[in-house]
């Protein structure tokens, strides 16, 4: 419909243009002045419309069809949605900032009391289920389960970081004596494309009273040897960045070593340092 209005509205500038154009000609400045008046007429009244009627239809409640509920994926819009369905949902329930449900009313279903519910994240359709609209209600998939689904899996995931944690705590704690641990930030790697990736951040101190060049080779050399463990002991961590502080030298960050996976060991990405 959007689509339609928005064609119709531009052929109508066209034709309004057209008249301005017509209107400077002796000939033909009757039609040219008519043509004008008319397409403006036109182009007021389908622009009332759109904003009184069309505007309007999509705040009103509806129900749901069967039809409709298969033409919407996962993906869409929250506009796309309800343009699609032709109005709002019965309720909505705002669970977290850019997470939300609708639940709308089903109509023509196999059961008089069908209903459906849409999840939103970040703008865009998630997940969808149905009850006694395509199935009956003890055949439905519920939102109940989905969310459980959901909880399992963010159980798995937080456990998978604990255990990357862990991991580099032992590495540090068994092998490097003049280090202590500063924080380990363990964060999902979005980018990698593959799932339970993570990004490892390792914020260490380096404790011995050494010169600043001293400081440096030894904070080098324990980040290689740490990158080379993680490596090849857990293929879970694409990427690592070990930032050091050396408290006789300087109170700030005075190092960092960051690395990324390349099959079983880890290479050199950058390395940054304000050691002299």
């Amino acid at each position: 419909m959007t689509l339609f209005i928005a064609l119709f509205g531009g052929l109508l500038v066209i034709l309004l243009f057209s008249g301005l154009v017509l209107s400077l000609f002796p000939k033909v400045r009757k039609f040219g002045i008519g043509l004008t008046i008319t397409s403006l007429l036109i182009l007021l009244s389908l622009s009332f419309v759109y904003n009184n009627i069309g505007k309007k239809s999509y705040s009103e409640t509806v129900a749901i069809t069967p039809e409709k509920y298969r033409k919407i994926k996962e993906g869409m819009t929250p506009h796309e949605v309800k343009e699609l369905v032709g109005g709002s949902p019965r309720s909505e329930e705002i669970e977290e900032d850019n997470y939300f449900t609708w639940e709308y009313a089903g109509e023509k279903g196999i059961e008089n009391d069908a209903s459906a519910d849409l999840i939103f994240e970040d703008d865009r359709l998630s997940s969808k289920f149905e009850s006694g609209l395509l199935t009956k209600h003890n055949e439905t998939d519920s939102k109940e389960t989905y969310e459980s689904e959901t909880a399992d899996e963010e159980d798995e995931l937080e456990s998978l970081k604990s255990d990357a944690e862990y991991e580099i705590e032992s590495i540090v704690e068994d092998n490097y004596t003049t280090a202590s641990i500063e924080k380990i930030e363990i964060n999902e790697d979005m980018g990698s494309g593959e799932p339970d990736k993570f990004i490892a951040l390792v914020h260490l101190s380096f404790n011995a009273k050494n010169s600043a060049k001293t400081s440096y080779n030894m904070t080098e050399m324990f980040s290689e040897d740490l990158a080379a463990k993680i490596g090849s002991d857990n293929d879970s961590i694409s990427q690592l960045s070990v930032f050091w502080k050396v408290p006789y030298i300087s109170d700030k960050n005075a190092a960092k070593f960051s690395y990324e996976r390349s099959g079983d060991n880890m290479i050199i990405k950058s390395k940054s340092t304000v050691l002299k």
